[in-house]
C-alpha cells in the first residue's frame, strides 16, 4: 500500500486515561478509519500512562471532516476535542510520546507550553541556539483550524542536550514568557 495523503488525519484529545481503542472506534462510528484499529494511535506519557490523546488514520477528506463533527461530543463525562492533523505531525508525536517507545526511554525530545500562538519554527531553533537540533526535529501541533496550540516538540540529538534545554524554562521567545498563569512547567523532556 502507497503513503497516506499528509491531510487525513485527526488528532483527538481529551480521552478518557481508560479509553480503549474499541472505545474510539465506537466514538468514531460511521468515520472510515484507515486500517480499522490499527489506523488509531493511542499516545502515551513518558511514563507509559495514557496521555488522552490519540492520531487516527482516516481515508478521505470526508472522513476528516465526519471526524471533525464529533468536535466537543462526550465520551463518558469527558468531552472530546478532534483537530485535523498531518500525517508528519502524527508520526513525530506518536514515535516520541511513548506508542512503541522502548520502555519510555528518554530519547532527547522535549515538549513547550506557552508558546506564542505565531511562534515559527525558526523562532524555536533561535530560542535554542547553540543546543544541537535533529534535522527537521521541531514539530508544531495545530488545532481543528489549522491554527498553532501554543505548544511544541524539538528533538535533540540526545538526552544530555535536551536536559541542558530546560535551562531555558520560564525564559522569553519572540516576546512572550511561555508558561501558564498558574507557573507550570513549560519544557517537559521525554
Amino acid at each position: 500500500m502507497g503513503e497516506i495523503d499528509e491531510e487525513t488525519v485527526v488528532r483527538v484529545r481529551g480521552l478518557p486515561w481508560s479509553a480503549t481503542v474499541e472505545d474510539v472506534l465506537k466514538f468514531f462510528d460511521g468515520v472510515n478509519i484507515k486500517g480499522g484499529r490499527d489506523g488509531i494511535h493511542l499516545t502515551l506519557s513518558r511514563e507509559g500512562r495514557p496521555s488522552g490523546e490519540a492520531y487516527i488514520e482516516v481515508s478521505t477528506e470526508e472522513d476528516v471532516a465526519s471526524a471533525e463533527k464529533k468536535h466537543n461530543q462526550h465520551m463518558g463525562r469527558r468531552y472530546i476535542e478532534v483537530f485535523k492533523a498531518k500525517k508528519s505531525e502524527m508520526e513525530w508525536v506518536v514515535k516520541r510520546a511513548g506508542f512503541g517507545a522502548s520502555g519510555g526511554e528518554d530519547d532527547g525530545c522535549v515538549r513547550l507550553r506557552g508558546l506564542p500562538f505565531g511562534c515559527s519554527k525558526e523562532e524555536i531553533a533561535q530560542f535554542f541556539s547553540g543546543l544541537e537540533i535533529v534535522p527537521n526535529g521541531i514539530a508544531l501541533p495545530t488545532d481543528y483550524q489549522g491554527r498553532h496550540t501554543g505548544e511544541a516538540y524539538v528533538q535533540f540529538i540526545n538526552k544530555d542536550v535536551a536536559e541542558k534545554s530546560l535551562e531555558k524554562h520560564k525564559e522569553k521567545i519572540a516576546h512572550r514568557w511561555e508558561g501558564n498563569a498558574t507557573g507550570g512547567t513549560v519544557l517537559h523532556s521525554g
